[in-house]
């Protein structure tokens, strides 16, 4: 049933793209936060009161995005389930390698290290919030948060690669070179 509805509705690319979103927005609004509390020394003020308030969209914007970093990691696997034996041994290698230490780096299963790595921050990001005693943890959180965040664009970028040089998912357009040649007269025509 529900990879039925994952490939009728195509939830997966729908989900990712927020998960994304979601996730590097508020990967960058805590950045930006501790910048603005930083620069304000302390001193009540404009910067220091945008910053408080960034603090409080960062905060919604990871919980919104560690939940849809679940269902992009649902989603997928029933996706990936669905059209394993469509894709080329290429794309196969891209969505789940074999080769020793690039299997980490292989889209379903940093999908996976993903999903767990942003519910992590996410509940990390709810302490910091929760106790005043972990805040002095702000900056690792900070750091942990901007290499998860390279992870996930870089799953974006293999998730890129499936799709756009690869196919998957995607109904295979041919065209014949006969017919290439006359649209390239047809265009050059044109101009």
């Amino acid at each position: 049933m529900f990879a039925q509805l994952v490939s009728t509705y195509h939830l997966h690319p729908i989900v990712d793209h927020f998960t994304i979103a979601l996730l590097t927005f508020g990967i960058a609004a805590e950045i930006l936060s501790a910048a603005a509390i930083l620069l304000s020394r302390g001193r009540a003020g404009f910067l220091s009161a945008w910053g408080y308030k960034l603090r409080s969209t960062s905060l919604l914007l990871m919980i919104g995005g560690a939940a849809a970093s679940v269902m992009s990691y649902l989603t997928g696997d029933a996706e990936a389930d669905r059209l394993w034996d469509t894709m080329s041994p290429a794309a196969q290698q891209i969505l789940a390698s074999s080769n020793g230490p690039h299997d980490y780096l292989s889209h379903a299963v940093l999908g996976q290290y993903l999903m767990y790595a942003f519910l992590f921050l996410a509940v990390w990001r709810m302490m910091l919030e929760l106790s005043s005693r972990l805040e002095r943890t702000r900056v690792v959180f900070l750091a942990v948060a901007i290499v998860a965040a390279g992870a996930l664009l870089y799953q974006g970028k293999t998730g890129g690669e499936l799709v756009y040089e690869h196919g998957v998912g995607t109904p295979r357009a041919t065209v014949s070179s006969s017919s290439r040649g006359a649209i390239a007269a047809d265009v050059s025509r044109r101009e």
